[in-house]
């Protein structure tokens, strides 16, 4: 599922998530009263009590669990806004590949997240003082070197949810190649009629769906992150055919891949690298 947050700040009313999604944004999440875990590509994140992860939510990804009573609070920033806002380059690149970053979150994170969620977009003054604030929490964080880059683990989970994880960081490894649902659920040991009910049942997409989705997201880094023609990168993002590329991102992004990479490098003017 993809959606459109831009830049904004709140406290999740359900922390957990049935289905995972995507949106074109950095993220950050702050978990508080316990411990969180963030499932990101398909591969799961454990974020402390008190801790923050940031990432690329342009991955698919979902608030898998927590601990009873977790309060989760969020920030979204546009992904063309936080690439102009020269964050370090080695922080930016691993987003942009789709590492989750995991740090302590500073003692003031908590209240200063509540302001930022009853200001933006009240006021433009108030909204712009915010968003200077974010900028300086994601430059801190980057810049301290204090964030741990997290491989993340295998699912660990149970059950039928088990086998969802399975298949995510199984398509999430493996987009590139030629993946049929026979191999997905081959892979999980599973009939492919129950592997694609089960994954369809706690993601609310189909296989062939997060896999162009997984697809997508690696495009959108190439485009962002590189000088290779669109030919090259519908090859290397796993596309069968510039044609599908074409349609297939269109159809995700409401944009041509040209389009995108000129819209990106207009606002940064330059590629992250």
């Amino acid at each position: 599922m993809h959606e459109d947050f831009g830049f904004a700040c709140g406290l999740s009313a359900t922390p957990t998530m049935a289905r995972a999604h995507r949106h074109d944004d950095v993220e950050l999440v702050l978990s508080l009263g316990g411990a969180a875990t963030l499932e990101h590509g398909g591969r799961r994140h454990r974020v402390p009590d008190a801790g923050c992860a940031v990432f690329w939510a342009g991955i698919p990804h979902r608030l898998a669990d927590t601990d009873p009573g977790v309060a989760i609070r969020w920030l979204t920033v546009p992904l063309i806004e936080a690439l102009a806002w020269s964050l370090p380059e080695d922080f930016r690149a691993d987003l942009l590949r789709g590492t989750v970053s995991t740090c302590p979150g500073p003692a003031v994170l908590p209240e200063q997240m509540a302001t930022w969620a009853g200001e933006i977009g009240t006021d433009v003054i108030l909204t712009e003082a915010a968003r200077q604030e974010a900028r300086g929490l994601l430059l801190r964080i980057g810049a301290r070197g204090r964030s741990r880059r997290s491989p993340g683990s295998g699912p660990v989970a149970g059950g039928s949810d088990r086998h969802a994880a399975a298949i995510a960081a199984h398509i999430s490894t493996h987009f590139r190649e030629h993946l049929h649902t026979a191999d997905i659920a081959a892979a999980v040991h599973l009939h492919p009629s129950t592997a694609g009910a089960i994954f369809r049942k706690h993601t609310g997409v189909t296989t062939g769906q997060y896999l162009a989705q997984c697809r997508v997201a690696e495009a959108q880094r190439l485009l962002i992150s590189t000088e290779a023609t669109t030919t090259d990168i519908a090859h290397r993002a796993g596309f069968g055919s510039t044609s599908r590329f074409y349609a297939t991102f269109l159809e995700h992004c409401q944009l041509a891949p040209a389009a995108y990479r000129r819209v990106l490098r207009g606002r940064d003017g330059s590629a992250a690298r």
